[in-house]
């Protein structure tokens, strides 16, 4: 998430103030006009003010106002604060607390609190639907939102078990010269003779077809590779007559530059570089710290891996990632959007409609994620995975994709 830099100021004046106050009023009213900042920034849609004693809320009421009428935002006192799965009921039990805003966002909150009252079941998927939808009205990003549902809930995201390592399983007719091609044309680092390094925490692990992957299955898949030597990678494939399907053309300003070629097998590999760009500057972050992996071919290296996989619905696939799953996303190219699965491993989930692969039920592809916690995952899943009939280490995700959980070798 982008933190503006008018904000990081208010909080470190917010920070020396609060250290030299005495007066809990003014410190009161110090936090106020910060939260008030956030709204009016955009930071926040609303802020809520610390629950406060009654007594003290009577006491500065008028002072409240003064300032938020300052900022040109309005506020309204909560003195029956709706209990989620956000917060401890015992935080806001018998205390008033002040919500900032501005334009419809009341009205957006009365909503929320309508609907949640309405509600007399205990479905904790439905509570924590309720829980989500007040993250995101507070502006909670969806890891900010599963950090307190699993401080507070049973609630664990695949992430949290701690995920080192993404492997990307693909399949052929030949497998032989398939992995004669990345060995040697690719120079990619074997992990062994069907497993290759992409980078040190992202590889690809090459089959043959079988009854599940069979030869008329559609791809639905391409893998990036990450690299800042685009020119000497083309080169080196037209050199070695790979199939290109998209040529290299480096283009001024734009968020990446790249080139599309074929595998043995019809996969597309996107011999890819990402540059700063507003849609990619928490990913630019991310990428600075990734080492790169030498191949064997003129000292050529690639330092991150994308496995792009192909959707009818990326709304769906988003919540899944970000709820269920856990990742981060890290860059939103708007019919793609980017996720972090391990230090050097990433998911792009892109709209089928735009992307250079089509979506397909039956798709050649599996996505296994190696963790660290994997007996305690089990036993989570065991538990409260029952929708995704997680057994012997696999489960099927929404658009029938097939994931793999394994302990990290």
């Amino acid at each position: 998430m982008r933190l503006y830099l008018p904000l990081i100021s208010v909080f470190f004046l917010l920070a020396l103030i609060l250290s030299s106050c005495e007066d809990p009023d003014d410190k009161d009213l110090t936090a106020f006009d910060v939260y008030c900042e956030m709204v009016v920034n955009g930071a926040k849609p609303i802020a809520l003010h610390h629950p406060m004693e009654p007594k003290q809320v009577d006491r500065l009421w008028e002072q409240f106002q003064e300032v938020a009428e300052k900022h040109n935002l309005q506020v309204f006192r909560e003195e029956s604060f709706p209990v989620t799965l956000l917060f401890p009921s015992e935080a806001t039990q018998g205390k008033s607390v002040i919500i900032i805003y501005k334009g419809d966002r009341l009205i957006q909150y009365e909503q929320f609190k309508a609907d949640l009252l309405a509600y007399k079941g205990d479905d904790s998927k439905e509570l924590e639907a309720f829980a989500r939808r007040f993250g995101r009205l507070l502006g909670y990003s969806s890891q900010g939102i599963n950090d307190l549902l699993q401080k507070n809930t049973p609630y664990r995201s695949l992430a949290s078990f701690g995920v080192e390592h993404q492997v990307t399983h693909l399949y052929y007719e030949n497998v032989k010269e398939a992995a004669s091609f990345y060995a040697n044309i690719l120079g990619l680092v074997p992990i062994d003779s069907l497993h290759f390094a992409i980078s040190t925490s992202a590889s690809i692990e090459l089959h043959g077809f079988d009854q599940r992957h069979g030869k008329d299955q559609a791809k639905s898949t391409a893998i990036a590779l990450i690299t800042d030597q685009l020119p000497q990678w083309y080169d080196h494939i037209k050199a070695q007559n790979v199939p290109v399907k998209y040529p290299y053309k480096s283009r001024a300003g734009g968020p990446h530059d790249g080139f599309v070629a074929i595998d043995p097998g019809g996969y597309l590999l996107e011999f890819e570089q990402f540059k700063q760009h507003p849609e990619n500057e928490l990913f630019m972050a991310t990428l600075a710290q990734a080492d790169s992996l030498v191949t064997s071919v003129e000292n050529l290296n690639f330092y991150a891996s994308i496995t792009w996989t192909y959707h009818k619905d990326l709304l769906q696939m988003q919540r899944f990632y970000e709820e269920v799953l856990g990742f981060q996303q890290v860059a939103d190219q708007g019919w793609t959007k980017i996720y972090q699965t391990s230090s050097t491993g990433f998911i792009g989930l892109v709209d089928e409609r735009r992307g250079m692969e089509n979506y397909a039920d039956d798709k050649a592809v599996e996505i296994e994620w190696q963790v660290s916690d994997k007996s305690s995952f089990d036993q989570y899943t065991n538990e409260f995975w029952q929708e995704y009939s997680y057994r012997q280490s696999s489960f099927k995700g929404p658009e029938n994709y097939i994931f793999e959980i394994q302990t990290i070798d």
